[in-house]
């Protein structure tokens, strides 16, 4: 086995451990723990701006630790769905060299190859737990898939973890220029206000915005170095668009999460904190 295939076995190895499996008992996260990890989407374009949103990234993790990079989807550009030395083995290396794990979401464009799984160790839909966090990764571009509309309402039922975070890559609601898409907000958002969602992660739409719909807190995050799209349409609940090549930098505790939107020259676009919503009484 070369030790570029010893690598990506790993990953996906590292990823099948942390994935949790519906239905499967777990004890509550410890008090006080916390978990910080980072986020982009939009990214594996083989850009300028790839490569210098992600030396930040490298930055940002020897700065502090974090668990694993999380993406929003549109892994892999020219061609779709094809991890190459131009748009990952060479913009990622000090990602790759520092041995952080990736947690991907399937995006459009990585429906034309099999990278997203193979090399980034993705299935089309999972779910994470780390510390108090229970972040379900979704496949936006099949959103009425039964199976799929089962697994995210086990998801977010009785969990022991007390954050719940949502990613997924085309947006439901945005003011960018990929209009929302309709059948996953109609089937999805529902179940994501039933489940006390504090966070919802999508990509799609190149920059950073900020929703705030229903008491949920929605981030798009395409900034990661696919060319920047303009803020377009009216969009209920906008509180903040940027078009900035950035990532996030997210903390979540039992409490609350916080997310820092950082660009590649380490400036902070946004910081917002996001309280846990209450488990209901009774």
């Amino acid at each position: 086995m070369t030790i570029r295939a010893a690598a990506v076995a790993a990953v996906a190895a590292a990823l099948l451990a942390g994935a949790a499996v519906a239905g499967s008992a777990q004890a509550p996260p410890p008090p006080g723990s916390s978990v910080r990890f980072l986020v982009k989407g939009d990214w594996g374009t083989g850009s300028s701006a790839q490569a210098a949103v992600t030396r930040r990234m490298c930055a940002e993790a020897r700065r502090a630790p974090v668990a694993f990079t999380l993406t929003t989807g549109d892994n892999f550009y020219a061609p779709d769905g094809v991890a190459t030395q131009a748009n990952y083995w060479r913009p990622e290396r000090c990602l790759l060299a520092l041995g952080i794990p990736w947690r991907a979401a399937w995006g459009n464009h990585d429906l034309g190859g099999t990278s997203t799984r193979d090399v980034l160790g993705a299935p089309r839909y999972y779910a994470i737990t780390k510390g108090p966090v229970r972040i379900v990764v979704l496949d936006g571009n099949d959103p009425a898939n039964p199976a799929q509309l089962r697994f995210l309402r086990r998801q977010l039922g009785a969990t022991p973890e007390p954050v719940r975070i949502v990613a997924f890559h085309q947006p439901v609601y945005t003011s960018g220029l990929h209009e929302p898409a309709a059948e996953a907000r109609r089937l999805w958002t529902p179940i994501l206000r039933r489940g006390r969602v504090a966070l919802v992660l999508q990509g799609h739409n190149h920059m950073y915005e900020r929703l705030q719909v229903d008491g949920i807190t929605y981030v798009t995050t395409g900034g990661g170095g696919a060319t920047l799209y303009p803020c377009v349409r009216p969009a209920a609940g906008l509180r903040e668009c940027a078009l900035e090549h950035h990532f996030l930098a997210v903390t979540a505790s039992a409490s609350a999460v916080s997310v820092r939107a950082i660009t590649p020259r380490g400036t902070t676009i946004e910081r917002i904190r996001i309280p846990v919503p209450a488990a209901p009484a009774g």
